[in-house]
C-alpha cells in the first residue's frame, strides 16, 4: 500500500489537527517530501511533536521515513502518471462509473448545500457586522490569498470596487508589487485574507506581519486552528468539504458575498454616492476606444 493510501485509510481516526496535516500531504506530497520538520511545522502552524505523533498514527516510524516514502510516490507518479481513478482513491472520492449519474448529481447538490449550511453555522451576524465596520472605516482594502483562492480574491476586489471603495487585489500581483503595497499599508487600512488548507507560507507570513504592524485583518479560512486565524481581527471559518478535491471554496465565496452585501447595505446612501461618482468618471472617460483608426 502506498503512503497516501495509508494516510487515507487512517484518516477517520485522526484528530482535527492531524486531519489538517493529512489534507496538506494529500494536496502537496511533492513539497512535503522536501520539507524539514521545522519547515512543515511552521507552514502548518503546529508543533513538531504534533507532526511526529501524526507519523506514528498513520503507521510510519519517523518523519524521515514518511518523506522517503513520499519521494517514492513522487518517482512512481513521474514514471507512470496519475490516472483520474488513482487521484480519486487518494482523496476518498468515488470513481465516475461506480454510481448512477443521477444519484451522483443529487449527492453533489446535497454536498454543495451542506457546505453552505455548515459554513453559516459558524458565522454570526455579529461577526459580519464587525468585519463590515472594519471595511467601511478603512482607507484602502487589500485582498490577499494564494493558489486556490486567487480567483476569489479577484472577485471580492471587483465587487468592493463596484461599491466605490478603494480595494486592491494583492493575490494576482507580482511579489514585488505585493510587497510594495504592504510596505505602504497602515492601521487606517485593512486586509481581507483568504487561506485554504495548504496554507501558503507567504500568506501566513503576511498575517504575522500585519499583526505586528497593527493593521486590521479579516481572516477567512477553514478552521480556528488555521495558521492565520490567531492573527485575525475578525475570523470566519468555512466548511470546505468536497466530494472529489481536497478543498471547496464554496463556503469562502458565500462568506465573501455576505460581507459585500452587508457592506453595501450598511449605508445605502453612501454606497449610492460612491457608485454615482464611479458612473460620473465612467461617463467622462468612456470605454477603451481609439481617437483615430489605426492608432
Amino acid at each position: 500500500m502506498g503512503i497516501l493510501e495509508e494516510v487515507n485509510a487512517s484518516y477517520e481516526k485522526l484528530s482535527p489537527v492531524q486531519k489538517r496535516i493529512a489534507d496538506f500531504i494529500f494536496k502537496y506530497p511533492d513539497q512535503v517530501c522536501f520539507y524539514s520538520l521545522k519547515e512543515l511545522s511552521e507552514t502548518l502552524g503546529v508543533t513538531e511533536v504534533t507532526i511526529l505523533r501524526f507519523t506514528k498514527k498513520i503507521g510510519v516510524q519517523s518523519f524521515v521515513e514518511m518523506k522517503n516514502r513520499l519521494r517514492e510516490h513522487l518517482q512512481t507518479r513521474m514514471v507512470h502518471g496519475d490516472g483520474l481513478n488513482r487521484i480519486a482513491d487518494y482523496v476518498g472520492g468515488i470513481r465516475f462509473g461506480d454510481h448512477d449519474k443521477e444519484e451522483m448529481f443529487q449527492e453533489f447538490v446535497a454536498n454543495e448545500k451542506n457546505v453552505i449550511a455548515k459554513t453559516f453555522e459558524q458565522v454570526s451576524l455579529k461577526d459580519i457586522l464587525s468585519a463590515v465596520a472594519i471595511i467601511r472605516q478603512s482607507r484602502t482594502i487589500y485582498v490577499a490569498g494564494s493558489e486556490l483562492v486567487t480567483g476569489l480574491c479577484a472577485y471580492t476586489t471587483r465587487r468592493l470596487l463596484t461599491l466605490g471603495l478603494e480595494a486592491i487585489d494583492l493575490a494576482n500581483l507580482s511579489r514585488a508589487l505585493y510587497n510594495n503595497y504592504l510596505a505602504h499599508a497602515t492601521p487606517e487600512d485593512c486586509v481581507i485574507i483568504f487561506s485554504a488548507p495548504g496554507y501558503a507560507k507567504h500568506i501566513v507570513n503576511t498575517a504575522r506581519y500585519l499583526d505586528k504592524k497593527k493593521i486590521p485583518q479579516i481572516a477567512i479560512t477553514d478552521q480556528r486552528t488555521s495558521p492565520i486565524a490567531s492573527y485575525g481581527t475578525t475570523v470566519f471559518t468555512c466548511n470546505n468539504h468536497d466530494l472529489f478535491f481536497y478543498n471547496s471554496v464554496m463556503g469562502y465565496m458565500s462568506v465573501a458575498n455576505a460581507l459585500i452585501y452587508f457592506t453595501a447595505m450598511d449605508n445605502p446612501e453612501e454606497t449610492n454616492k460612491r457608485r454615482g461618482r464611479l458612473s460620473e468618471v465612467r461617463s467622462a472617460i468612456g470605454s477603451i476606444d481609439f481617437v483615430k483608426e489605426g492608432l
